[in-house]
């Protein structure tokens, strides 16, 4: 199924390109999150099994975020092209994975500080 195109002086181009924006952030967290979990599963703690651990979280966490962002993207650029997007209509699932990529980044904490 092939998405309708896009003329340039189209007003939702603005809309698209805003939540390219969004999930290309999302994608770098995601990147940045995956890089520490990794460093600390290498350079972690003086006990392995944490460090390992620790790296695990935050791969685990970087992963679930990143699949957040990528079906969200789809379902708000679907959402877009159809001209039915509400400004503001969803904030609980951003917030929800903000919570967990700070509660991935708190347990890591706590894993490599032991």
């Amino acid at each position: 199924m092939s998405e309708p195109s896009i003329e340039a002086g189209d007003l939702r181009v603005r809309e698209h390109l805003a939540n390219e924006r969004t999930y290309l952030a999302w994608l770098r967290t995601s990147l940045a999150m995956m890089a520490f979990g990794l460093g600390a599963a290498k350079f972690g703690s003086r006990h392995q099994a944490y460090a390992l651990a620790a790296g695990g979280v935050l791969v685990c966490t970087a992963i679930a975020v990143f699949g957040y962002a990528t079906v969200r993207y789809r379902v708000l650029n679907r959402e877009i092209t159809r001209g039915r997007v509400r400004a503001g209509a969803s904030t609980r699932g951003p917030a929800a994975a903000g919570t967990l990529l700070m509660v991935g980044a708190l347990v890591a904490a706590a894993l490599l500080v032991r």
